[in-house]
């Protein structure tokens, strides 16, 4: 533990660092303004313009956007939804992008758990009145890449949106839209904007106010039909126990471990007996990669 001494002179920083307090009578820069603290000796001052770490939060859009983030999180943990937080960290994203080879990808906020790992990335945007209906934009740019990254994780991407006032999020209303119905819509256009490039235009209509839509998504794609599970089962035949499993069964497989399905469920799926099941998904190294 040392003392730092920071001064700022013609706008830049000047910093000093000693171990004691009689290696403090030795700086000279030490004025009546000067900037004195205790800590170690990596402890340094750092501009935010200078920090890859920080630098965006001298943005309001930015940490309005990650205060949204925050408000999403409580909203959804009152309404059951249970959310992992994915790291946006260069190291955590590299098995993603080492596995995605050349596609450009992006990575959203949120796995909800308990929803088949439906993935939501929270937005914060200004809101503006076209044609008397509230619109916000999103970049084509991020459109893109989440719709590879949708087709390489295989599960569906949403965005939660918040309306952004003076830098701050509006808490008390979230919208809802899903990447698919943007790529397919032909009603929805795109505009150059100056300084951030090609963006869809979003009318509020275009979205869901709350969070159904999570639920709407969940039943369209991982619910499973009880009658069909009744039936499989009364038949109790492994129909495939001898086959050869093949890369479109290993990537199914795969697919519907990721949404949480049972032994059993997965053993009807495949007309499998349970350790036929089991010893795929070892060999498959699926526990690893879902943290199962």
């Amino acid at each position: 533990m040392g003392i730092h001494i920071v001064n700022v002179e013609n706008g830049k920083l000047r910093h000093d660092y000693v171990e004691s307090y009689e290696e403090l009578s030795y700086v000279e820069f030490i004025s009546k303004d000067s900037i004195i603290y205790l800590g170690e000796e990596n402890w340094k001052p750092t501009r935010i313009s200078e920090s890859k770490e920080f630098k965006h939060f001298s943005k309001g859009w930015f940490r309005a956007g990650i205060q949204a983030q925050e408000i999403f999180k409580e909203q959804a943990s009152k309404h059951g939804f249970i959310l992992e937080e994915l790291n946006q960290d260069q190291k955590s994203f590299k098995s993603y992008t080492s596995n995605a080879k050349n596609i450009s990808i992006k990575r959203g906020d949120f796995l909800i758990r308990n929803y088949g790992n439906i993935e939501i990335d929270v937005k914060c945007r200004g809101f503006r009145n076209v044609n008397g209906e509230k619109h916000f934009d999103f970049k084509v740019e991020d459109v893109i890449k989440h719709t590879n990254m949708q087709k390489f994780t295989k599960t569906p991407i949403l965005i939660a949106v918040y309306e952004n006032i003076k830098d701050r999020p509006s808490d008390d209303k979230v919208y809802l839209f899903a990447i698919d119905k943007l790529v397919k819509s032909k009603e929805i256009k795109s505009h150059f904007r100056e300084g951030i490039g090609n963006c869809y235009r979003i009318p509020l209509s275009f979205t869901e106010e709350g969070f159904r839509l999570i639920e709407e998504t969940y039943k369209a794609n991982f619910s499973i039909d009880t009658e069909i599970i009744v039936a499989a089962e009364a038949e109790a035949k492994y129909t495939h126990a001898y086959e050869k499993w093949t890369k479109k069964c290993d990537e199914r497989l795969e697919l519907l471990f990721s949404k949480d399905l049972s032994i059993r469920e997965l053993s009807l799926e495949f007309g499998r007996n349970n350790g036929a099941i089991r010893s795929r998904i070892n060999r498959l190294e699926l526990n690893e990669k879902y943290g199962s």
